[in-house]
């Protein structure tokens, strides 16, 4: 039996699918297995007619919603707005990145799952530690990571910054969401 082509409306191939979580196409791989998702053989234009992975076009709209689910940038954007028109909750969090190393290099972010975010960090800094969560909006997110780093921290990279005394940060943080609307 022959192999279906990618054009068809009934798959999307791992390279597309791929672009649209936002990873390469070996972390979609491992991640798409991981979270039981299981591959077809496809023909596909892309790959010069050769053979490649594919999910179902509903089991790639399960995993997309998966990701999003779990706190992460889909088709280049976050999920600001859920289906029913309501702003996302989740957590902003404090994750020391390598604790052992140097107790102030932070990453700061938000995250609907926060469990789900340190582990994925974990991947690459397996000692990587949540410090602390509270409750919040992802419109707050950019604003709390101003208010947390306005004093006394260096950006170093995405989201991560060392910063002079991580209990300072701490509290600025703990009196930015005191001032925020309670969440349900």
């Amino acid at each position: 039996m022959p192999y279906p082509t990618s054009s068809s409306d009934e798959v999307v191939t791992l390279a597309e699918l791929a672009r649209r979580l936002g990873l390469d196409k070996s972390n979609a791989r491992k991640w798409l297995r991981r979270n039981g998702f299981n591959f077809l053989r496809v023909r596909s234009v892309e790959a010069r007619n050769q053979t490649t992975l594919a999910l179902r076009r509903e089991d790639a709209e399960a995993a997309i919603e998966r990701r999003r689910q779990q706190g992460y940038a889909v088709d280049g954007r976050r999920n600001a707005v859920s289906p029913q028109g309501r702003q996302d909750v989740g957590f902003f969090y404090v994750v020391q990145v390598v604790p052992e190393f140097k107790e102030t290099r932070i990453k700061l972010g938000f995250a609907t799952d926060v469990d789900a975010r340190l582990a994925a960090y974990r991947t690459i800094a397996p000692t990587a530690q949540m410090v602390k969560a509270w409750p919040c909006k992802e419109a707050w997110e950019q604003a709390a990571i101003d208010c947390a780093t306005s004093k006394g921290c260096r950006r170093i990279g995405q989201e991560v910054y060392d910063c002079d005394n991580l209990q300072e940060v701490l509290e600025r943080l703990d009196r930015f969401f005191q001032l925020m609307p309670a969440l349900a």
